[in-house]
């Protein structure tokens, strides 16, 4: 039994639960957010109530019960990203951060801006992007130190930042543009290590040090934005492009237009989103692949035979099939975005447990993809999973394309009417990326390196992620 609407709500059980969370347990809360939630799991199953400080967690972590809430039922839930777990109230780190843009909007004008900007990430238009994945990617990676040293996660942040800049606001960003973004992103995390912590919102507007470097943070970036948006207004907003689309926009019943902070919380939301999940994914998926040499040739034969030496096309993405999987297999152990929320409008029955009205319910692709009970050695980087069978004795071959795999056992952009808007864009753009990179570049380990998964807006790599370059000879 999954989610359900009954007349008989006041008969079903509350969600089982402990009584209370260990200290211990807390500390994990607080510094890993998705470690704790991963042991909740383990410990109590698939539906558990977590008693936090002050407000309760319904953790679902049952992919059927996961469709029910974002899907099937989606009409009776909704918003809840990163709500204060503290306080309930709908102004959180993350807000505070975006304001009502697409990821933390809700009602109609969640379903309003995103009929408005839908049209950017349609696949036709998708598709004329390709070529600047392509080129972008390569152009970027061209002047590496042979033998040198390399940040991967700040490489591939700069590089997802000048495809999304390009492709989805028609803009080349100047050096100090994308150097003010690229460092303020870290400064925008800190906060959000407060969502899920009792008096989070008062922890979250004290002057502490990472609250300084937030609010620092964000003005770099709020400079940057509405510096974009002055520069379109007045040039004619009379593109295709996203600044132009938000500009021409006019309310349905005053005719009024939107408002700068309405475009900046849209147009930030889009540049946050549309680069840094996918430069993090990026850079996991080439720090698994360093960690197996093996699945690093496999790579390097493909784009070798597939691409003969050119430049990576949309034509290209069927056949680069190791390469798609290896990227998916990234998004699987370390899902960008590692949590979804979802607060029941009214009361509601789901797998036969009561939720309260304006639960906060709490999915998390990163628990769901290391569950045991649906994934095979789920710590294991394994792209096989998602390849069809060839006769390869690897049993894990082709186990995540099996008929019998909930739909929602993998879900790392989400599901339902609020899926990512960006996630076609965002495959395309990663797959089409990891080829050219391999294309030139092998990579190797550097000694004394223990990189760590930090979970905050994004799951990141701590410290960083450093690793060496070697150009590729022909045939190596």
């Amino acid at each position: 039994m999954t989610g359900t609407t009954s007349p008989r709500v006041d008969a079903a059980p509350p969600m089982p639960g402990p009584k209370r969370i260990p200290l211990s347990a807390l500390r994990t809360l607080a510094n890993q957010p998705p470690l704790f939630f991963a042991e909740m799991r383990d410990r109590h199953g698939p539906f558990v109530r977590l008693p936090l400080p002050q407000r309760p967690i319904y953790l679902v972590s049952d992919p059927h019960a996961i469709q029910e809430v974002l899907v099937t039922a989606n009409r009776f839930y909704g918003n809840d990203i990163l709500r204060s777990a503290a306080t309930g109230r709908r102004e959180t780190p993350l807000t505070m951060l975006l304001g009502q843009g697409l990821l933390t909007s809700d009602g109609d004008l969640h379903r309003r801006q995103r009929r408005l900007i839908q049209p950017l990430f349609h696949r036709q238009r998708i598709a004329g992007y390709a070529e600047d994945f392509a080129a972008l990617s390569e152009r970027h990676v061209r002047d590496w130190p042979d033998g040198g040293e390399v940040d991967m996660l700040r490489e591939m942040v700069t590089l997802t930042l000048s495809i999304v800049a390009r492709t989805v606001f028609d803009v080349a960003l100047g050096s100090r543009e994308a150097e003010t973004i690229r460092t303020a992103m870290p400064r925008n995390d800190g906060p959000l290590r407060y969502a899920l912590m009792p008096m989070g919102g008062l922890l979250a507007r004290l002057p502490s040090p990472s609250n300084i470097r937030f609010w620092r943070g964000r003005a770099a970036l709020d400079s940057v934005v509405f510096e974009l948006i002055a520069r379109r207004r007045d040039e004619g907003a009379d593109g295709a492009d996203l600044l132009s689309l938000l500009l021409q926009a006019r309310d349905a019943d005053t005719g009024e237009p939107m408002d700068d902070r309405q475009v900046r919380d849209e147009a930030l939301t889009l540049l946050m989103a549309g680069h840094d999940t996918t430069a993090n994914a990026l850079a996991w998926a080439l720090h698994l692949l360093v960690g197996e040499p093996a699945a690093l040739a496999r790579l390097h034969r493909e784009v070798d035979e597939v691409l003969d030496g050119r430049r990576a096309t949309l034509e290209d993405l069927p056949r680069l099939k190791w390469t798609t999987a290896v990227f998916q297999e990234a998004l699987r152990i370390f899902p960008p975005v590692w949590t979804v929320g979802r607060r029941p409008l009214q009361e509601r029955v789901l797998n036969g447990y009561r939720l309260p009205p304006d639960a906060m319910v709490m999915m998390s692709p990163w628990v769901v993809h290391r569950d045991p009970v649906l994934w095979a050695d789920p710590e294991r980087f394994a792209p096989q999973r998602w390849l069809e069978p060839t006769g390869e004795d690897d049993p894990l071959t082709g186990t995540a394309l099996g008929p019998d795999r909930p739909k929602f056992a993998y879900f790392p952009f989400g599901g339902g009417p609020r899926q990512c808007i960006g996630n076609v864009f965002a495959q395309m753009e990663a797959v089409i990326a990891l080829a050219t990179i391999c294309q030139s570049w092998h990579f190797a380990p550097l000694g004394g390196q223990r990189v760590q998964p930090q979970a905050r807006i994004i799951v990141r790599p701590r410290p960083g992620l450093r690793m060496r370059v070697l150009r590729r000879r022909a045939g190596s």
